[in-house]
């Protein structure tokens, strides 16, 4: 195995923010050195409590959770209308309460883990915080943005663009996976009912959110998929920028790796044969 990645996750959880903070517990290619949470999904606060608790269950209770922006630049609170996550984040997913969040500075967290060397900043939620503290980090990975752009705009980078332009305007290298990619990873019916069945309290959670998750899919986990098994995705230098209340590729933008194809299946397996190994 090359070096362990490590990584500060930027969630608002959301099923599929509780299924990446599941796997960056479980790779032993990744170091999960905290997590810091925004408006997104549900309030961040919600986020914190959802973190906290998908945390406890994985035996990383330890992790610090960080309550970061409650609103966007511009005011604004969680996404309107029902979604999959329904009011509670996690689809009606019962869990016992973790750890009160340990900090209420998402920067503090991501100084103190940077003060131990590399880390990279995964954003898996509107980009509120990721604007604040992406100079921080040593690279970005992103959950955003789409190549096919569809309305409604995607909703990471459509939630907040005045914090998704500032992201783009900075230096820091940066990954982006996009929806193009994000909606196609999708984990059996077969390989949900085995992680449900684990004897590991981690898998059987995986198990249980991917059971009411749309489509059984992977969502933002596959963004750390994309970090321990980089040959499963196909990643090419793209121009992105704000169309419209879209993050697409446009002759202007910025230059960003992107990920633009992916082996859909093989990352599924690897996300399943991740939270089942002991």
């Amino acid at each position: 195995m090359g070096r362990v990645r490590r990584v500060v996750l930027d969630v608002d959880t959301g099923i599929d923010d509780a299924l990446a903070i599941l796997y960056a517990v479980a790779s032993p290619a990744l170091e999960l050195c905290g997590v810091t949470t925004v408006v997104g999904n549900v309030a961040a606060e919600a986020a914190a409590r959802n973190s906290a608790a998908v945390l406890a269950c994985a035996g990383a209770g330890d992790v610090p959770v960080a309550v970061g922006a409650t609103r966007t630049l511009a005011g604004h609170g969680p996404r309107a209308g029902p979604t999959n996550h329904g009011p509670d984040g996690l689809g009606g997913v019962r869990l016992p309460a973790g750890a009160d969040p340990s900090y209420d500075d998402p920067g503090a967290v991501l100084r103190a883990a940077v003060a131990r060397g590399p880390v990279t900043l995964v954003g898996l939620a509107p980009l509120t915080n990721v604007a604040g503290l992406a100079h921080t980090a040593t690279d970005l990975v992103l959950v955003g943005g789409e190549l096919a752009a569809e309305e409604p705009p995607e909703p990471n980078a459509g939630h907040d663009p005045a914090a998704t332009a500032r992201v783009l305007a900075g230096d820091r290298p940066a990954t982006l996976y996009v929806a193009d990619v994000f909606e196609r990873v999708s984990v059996a019916a077969d390989d949900v009912a085995r992680l449900r069945s684990s004897s590991r309290p981690a898998a059987r959670l995986a198990g249980g959110l991917l059971a009411v998750r749309r489509a059984h899919l992977v969502g933002d986990a596959g963004a750390l998929v994309l970090l321990t098994h980089p040959d499963l995705f196909r990643i090419e230098p793209q121009r992105m920028g704000l169309t419209d209340g879209h993050l697409t590729a446009t002759g202007g933008g910025r230059l960003m790796d992107v990920a633009v194809d992916v082996d859909a299946p093989a990352v599924a397996a690897a996300y399943v044969e991740t939270l089942l190994s002991p």
